[in-house]
């Protein structure tokens, strides 16, 4: 792959390129444009502070200069980073990818490689076509869907050997999962120019993408918090179901009802609406599903915070897709704080395990679990 890097030093522009890669490097913008008109390349590499003009300005002439096909990878300046974002969205930019401005010059050499498909593993190699099933996960707050994102896809993967198991953060507001598992560095965003096209999203091996188990070797985790696009969420859903068994979409608060979170409810399999076990909650929870389901959608319930011996009702005409069981406040905050994965310590809360092993065991039979 022929690649043009724009970098102030010729010596040391090379060491932010993979080793497979050819690079021709051009010290100043001027030799930039002038090598792209002789060259041709397959992809350039940019820094932003090459250019002494505005964003809005140099950005289109390095994009125009290449062809439709070329990729554009840009490297900014922190200052910068925010602004040629902006510029490249309003300005619908195709094939612009902007990498964070925090990384080292080994994430940048990784991140080229993987952008560009330098990787032994970047092309997906898949058997058939896989059709996963998405799960749009939602609440009104504090229902645990944190917890369930970082305890259940666990156990189902210890379940489902043979499976493979996404579960991507996309709370915007509130980025927990993100925080728990470290996956700054694994953000499904800086890949944008993908989702803007079905087949090209497909094309790509989220695997390599997303942060792998360190014990788990199918189940994968990433960080997904931006303002998706409706069109983009469709196509991102399609590429994931495309390539894992299960994809679970943590949404965070189902308000307000934004364009692309009702073409995530439109485009999932199943809606599941976290609901803690007290009055006000469930009554919220129920009018929520009616008026979804004047809309042609169905959503369940997934009970939490459930206490042990207390009645509820959610009402004959609510599909109840699980319950489980209140975990004390104090073991809950340390294993948040440690990082710790309640299921895997060596003495997990027995309730709370026994409750997601039998949701677990229940996917297998495409079923409601309802535990006493």
């Amino acid at each position: 792959m022929k690649i043009i890097v724009c970098y102030p030093m010729k010596s040391l522009a090379k060491t932010y390129m993979p080793d497979s890669s050819e690079a021709l490097v051009a010290e100043t913008s001027e030799e930039f444009f002038r090598y792209v008109q002789h060259y041709q390349p397959d992809a350039a590499v940019v820094f932003s502070e090459m250019f002494s003009a505005p964003a809005w300005e140099w950005l289109p002439s390095v994009k125009a200069s290449l062809s439709d096909m070329s990729p554009l990878l840009i490297i900014p300046l922190y200052r910068d980073e925010a602004l040629i974002q902006k510029v490249a969205e309003e300005m619908k930019l195709q094939g612009v990818y902007v990498l964070s401005a925090q990384l080292s010059q080994e994430e940048i050499r990784n991140q080229i490689s993987l952008i560009l498909g330098l990787e032994d593993d970047a092309q997906v190699r898949i058997t058939g076509d896989r059709q996963g099933i998405v799960y749009a996960l939602m609440s009104y707050g504090s229902s645990g869907i944190t917890t369930f994102c970082i305890n259940y896809p666990v156990v189902l993967a210890k379940q489902n050997p043979d499976k493979r198991i996404a579960v991507l953060d996309m709370n915007e507001a509130k980025p927990d999962l993100t925080r728990f598992f470290k996956l700054q560095k694994h953000q499904l965003a800086l890949f944008r120019p993908d989702f803007l096209d079905a087949n090209s999203a497909k094309k790509r091996n989220w695997m390599s993408v997303c942060k792998q188990s360190a014990h788990l070797p199918n189940l994968y985790y990433a960080h997904a918090a931006t303002r998706w696009k409706s069109s983009e969420m469709t196509n991102l859903i399609s590429a994931f179901r495309h390539q894992f068994d299960f994809v679970y979409l943590d949404w965070g608060y189902c308000f307000p009802e934004s364009e692309t979170l009702q073409r995530m409810i439109f485009s999932a399999d199943r809606n599941l609406l976290f609901v803690r076990a007290d009055p006000f909650s469930l009554e919220n929870a129920r009018q929520w599903i009616h008026s979804w389901r004047e809309r042609g959608v169905t959503c369940e319930v997934l009970l939490s915070h459930l206490d042990k011996g207390q009645p509820f009702r959610i009402g004959e005409d609510i599909a109840l897709y699980g319950v489980v069981p209140r975990i004390h406040e104090g073991r809950l905050m340390q294993s948040h704080r440690s990082s710790s994965v309640l299921v895997e310590e060596f003495l997990p809360p027995k309730p709370y395990l026994t409750s997601l092993k039998q949701i677990a065991e229940a996917e297998s039979f495409e079923k409601s679990v309802v535990l006493a």
